[in-house]
């Protein structure tokens, strides 16, 4: 999700989904949901980062499609449709999430207009960014790897003294299959980044030290990392979506 759910609904809808829901702990490599799970609940994100993965048919390796942290959503898609889980999502660091019954949840929506207002412009984001994302699908690697950091870069990193570390808990097998590439190439990149002064790597972690890309966010230590966040939207107004 684009920003905080639980920071952007009011304080009575927070109080309701607390009360619909459970918190629930999961470790570094723990399945919440697999793909194909009937009526799967909803989760959301209130630390750690959670990796999406499809696998496109039973046989086939599955692929990260997207990469959540802390007040995001997981399993919205399939509660709106009433359908069965159509990803995996997998823990990559230690993660607690605020577990809702898809029916509850649902029944939520339909009793509060501007919940579901915020949802679906989150939606809408998530696949324009995505959009964005398919457009680097035939380019060579080294560009969909950059464009791929230069998003992670953007969304959880963290300013340092001397750049942004990006700290998901990623490595290089996982960053290959969000990206459509080889481990080999994707070694091979990095090596050449980090060769170049661009990024250093720690374990599942990245120190990005010059700028990836000309259009992508500038390096600063200057501001720290400020939470995501929705606009407040009030009740009764109508909410333009364009």
């Amino acid at each position: 999700m684009g920003g905080d759910f639980l920071a952007a609904v009011t304080e009575r809808q927070r109080q309701r989904l607390l009360e619909l829901g459970k918190h629930v702990d999961y470790a570094p490599g723990t399945t919440l949901l697999n793909q194909g799970d009937p009526a799967p609940p909803v989760l959301i994100v209130r630390s750690g980062f959670v990796k999406a993965i499809r696998a496109a048919q039973g046989d086939t390796s599955p692929m990260i499609v997207d990469l959540l942290g802390a007040g995001d959503v997981l399993g919205i898609e399939d509660c709106l449709a009433r359908r069965s889980s159509h990803l995996s999502c997998v823990a990559t660091k230690q993660v607690r999430v605020l577990e809702i019954p898809q029916n509850a949840f649902h029944g939520f929506l339909d009793e509060d207009k501007q919940a579901m207002a915020l949802i679906a412009l989150d939606l809408a984001v998530r696949l324009r960014l995505r959009n964005v994302a398919l457009g680097f699908a035939t380019a060579k690697v080294r560009s969909r790897l950059t464009a791929f950091l230069t998003r992670l870069q953007s969304l959880y990193g963290v300013p340092g003294e001397s750049g942004v570390v990006i700290d998901v808990g990623l490595n290089h097998t996982d960053i290959a299959s969000a990206i459509g590439a080889s481990p080999a190439s994707v070694n091979a990149e990095m090596a050449k980044l980090k060769n170049e002064g661009y990024l250093t790597t720690g374990y599942k972690t990245i120190h990005v030290k010059k700028r990836l890309r000309e259009d992508g966010p500038p390096l600063s230590s200057a501001r720290p990392a400020r939470p995501r966040r929705i606009p407040q939207m009030r009740i009764g107004r109508r909410v333009a979506m364009g």
